[in-house]
């Protein structure tokens, strides 16, 4: 009797220990394999299928295909480079014009859904739009012949690049405006990140330094972020896409019977490796201006803006010596000097007379930009060279820092660097760069007293 409950007993644990592995292996099926847990023979456990990266699941874009960079060969006719991975960054909206346009040429490339901005009613859908124009009416927008019954709509393509504006596809979604005049206004709307890694493409050369380019990122990164801060309630954009602020070319683009990147692989490692840094003083972000070269020293920020932060200072800077406008030269007629300066004197309610002189006044202590009197008829007048620069553009004059010489009928003028001097020195920064300083050495040389830090640990400026 013991020898049969002693048997019956071990059937029962036998049939226990096999029924508890049953269900271990069962309860693993969906996790990725661990050795231990592979119970071999009684199930084999399958390898998950490949996942697409996230980029491609989000972008729709096809492994393998490359975008030409800006002086590379042109593109095939849909590259498609690989997007940064997603976050939680904030949205920046890029006026794609200064202005309102009479026509916006428009093309979409893909299936997408136009909606009126902030609702969810969609006013069309369809499968791709070839090349339309976009213009205003009295009710709302029009597409074609397709009249919308709305004055602001948002495109939304199911993948992303898709949206061409005026010859140029762009990341994200892109907004349109009814203004007033009947124009159109274009709006592109699309991740931090994303507007970044284009931006550091359109602002410095692709050949310039690693370091060099990752600085530039952090810069263009936290100028975006205060201009969204600071952007005036109501207005449709929190920055522009020419050099009015930063110079952004989406995502590709066609000149000249060339398609072209607006970004590149390169642009996109750079701006990944440098990903939500900013650069911010005393815990808040600042307008971090900057100019191509400054010629020899960086101007002092209050001299050209009124917002000018404390590390906006001027520095020395013989680093971009090797620029094609370290120095140049120009000439100007007289008789075209007298002609941009006759309004400017009837503004200041005098009249100009027959330009006699123009001489560099007394410098200013502490001031890196220079002042000229102008004599001609009457008492002599004084001219900032930034002013002056603004009345003699298209004329050569690269910068406000010059000096002119009377050559008889013409002025020559003998100047230094290219833009206004404030911040980092894209040049210069190539020079530290190649002398093995690295973005953080070169943003503290830049805008001394900054520092660089994750934006969600730095307090928003609001």
């Amino acid at each position: 009797m013991l020898r049969r409950s002693t048997s019956v007993l071990c059937l029962v644990a036998c049939a226990a220990v096999l029924w508890g592995i049953w269900r271990l292996t069962e309860s693993t099926l969906d996790q990725p394999p661990t050795p231990e847990l592979q119970f071999w023979p009684f199930r084999r456990m399958q390898p998950a299928p490949p996942r697409r990266p996230p980029s491609q699941q989000q972008q729709g874009q096809q492994p393998g295909q490359q975008p030409a960079g800006p002086s590379q060969k042109p593109a095939a006719a849909t590259p498609a480079g690989q997007a940064l991975p997603a976050e939680k960054a904030p949205l920046i909206r890029v006026g794609l014009f200064g202005d309102g346009q009479r026509s916006v040429a428009l093309e979409v490339s893909g299936p997408f859904v136009i909606k009126a901005t902030g609702s969810d009613k969609v006013l069309l859908s369809k499968e791709g739009l070839g090349p339309t124009a976009v213009t205003a009416t009295p009710a709302g927008l029009k597409l074609g012949k397709q009249a919308l019954a709305a004055t602001q709509v948002e495109i939304f393509p199911t993948r992303s690049p898709a949206v061409w504006i005026e010859g140029h596809q762009y990341r994200g979604t892109v907004r349109l405006y009814r203004q007033e005049g009947n124009t159109v206004a274009a709006v592109n709307v699309l991740p931090l990140e994303e507007y970044t890694a284009s931006v550091v493409d359109g602002e410095m050369p692709a050949a310039f330094p690693d370091e060099a380019r990752k600085a530039q990122a952090i810069v263009a990164r936290t100028y975006a972020l205060y201009q969204k801060q600071v952007a005036e309630r109501g207005s449709i954009a929190d920055l522009f896409a020419s050099t009015r602020s930063q110079k952004y070319l989406g995502y590709q683009y066609r000149e000249g019977g060339k398609l072209l990147a607006g970004e590149s692989e390169s642009s996109r490692k750079i701006a990944a490796a440098t990903r939500g840094q900013v650069c911010h003083y005393q815990g808040k972000i600042f307008c971090t201006y900057y100019c191509a070269v400054c010629g020899g020293s960086t101007v002092r920020g209050t001299e050209v803006f009124s917002d000018a932060a404390p590390p906006l200072v001027s520095v020395k800077c013989d680093f971009c010596r090797e620029a094609r406008l370290y120095r140049w030269t120009a000439e100007v007629s007289k008789a075209e000097l007298q002609k941009e300066l006759d309004p400017w004197f009837r503004e200041k309610g005098r009249k100009l007379g027959t330009l006699k002189t123009v001489s560099l006044s007394r410098p200013t202590p502490g001031s890196a930009l220079p002042e000229f009197d102008i004599r001609a008829d009457g008492p002599s007048l004084r001219i900032s060279g930034a002013e002056l620069r603004q009345l003699l553009s298209g004329r050569g004059l690269y910068s406000p820092q010059f000096t002119i010489a009377d050559k008889g009928r013409t002025f020559q003028i003998n100047g230094r660097g290219h833009g206004h001097g404030v911040g980092l020195c894209q040049w210069g920064a190539r020079g530290q760069a190649l002398e093995g300083r690295t973005c953080q050495q070169i943003l503290s040389y830049y805008y001394p007293g900054s520092t660089v830090a994750l934006r969600e640990k730095v307090v928003s400026r609001k």
